[in-house]
């Protein structure tokens, strides 16, 4: 086997990586922090304290590590997947590391979100951030809102006709949200 066979591939991996724009390193560098911050929420008592959280944890940076490489892979939702699941099975869970984790995985979201929007070596301009910015304000105002009406009714005992008005909420949260076709 010769040599040249093992290095050529890493190294145009490498030259490939040099045509990466600062814009797209930026929301790279910003969705892979916010989502080990999301982790870190997850498992205070530490990333390797038990076999579960070791699993947790190799998830998430095996996701990670790939959706900083490609970030409109779809492998990139075993992170969030794998956080959401890991809170999901803790009992006490206050309602500020809810807050913090859920705000992180909005923002890593975001990051990658707009670095899968334009290609590798592409810059956004003034007016790409401004409008991503907006955008974000406009859904942080809508979760904080959702947010505050989840602990306000965390305390009402509702039937289990609830479960239609939620699908509906669902569906019609999907229908607002789906591309449309031109």
């Amino acid at each position: 086997m010769r040599l040249g066979l093992l290095i050529d591939p890493i190294a145009e991996f490498l030259l490939g990586l040099r045509r990466v724009s600062g814009t797209q390193w930026l929301l790279r560098l910003v969705g892979v922090a916010t989502m080990l911050f999301a982790l870190v929420g997850t498992l205070p008592g530490g990333l390797f304290v038990h076999i579960g959280t070791g699993i947790i944890t190799l998830a998430v940076a095996g996701s990670l590590l790939v959706q900083a490489l490609r970030p409109d892979s779809d492998v990139g939702l075993i992170a969030p997947a794998a956080i959401i699941l890991a809170l999901a099975g803790q009992g006490d869970l206050s309602l500020l590391r809810a807050a913090g984790v859920g705000l992180a995985l909005l923002l890593s979201h975001v990051a990658f979100a707009l670095a899968a929007t334009i290609p590798a070596h592409g810059e956004f301009e003034r007016s790409a951030w401004m409008l991503g910015g907006r955008g974000l304000l406009l859904v942080l105002a809508i979760s904080i809102v959702a947010g505050l009406l989840v602990v306000a009714l965390s305390g009402v005992q509702f039937g289990a006709w609830m479960l239609v008005i939620g699908i509906l909420g669902a569906i019609g949260l999907f229908v607002t949200v789906m591309p449309r076709s031109r």
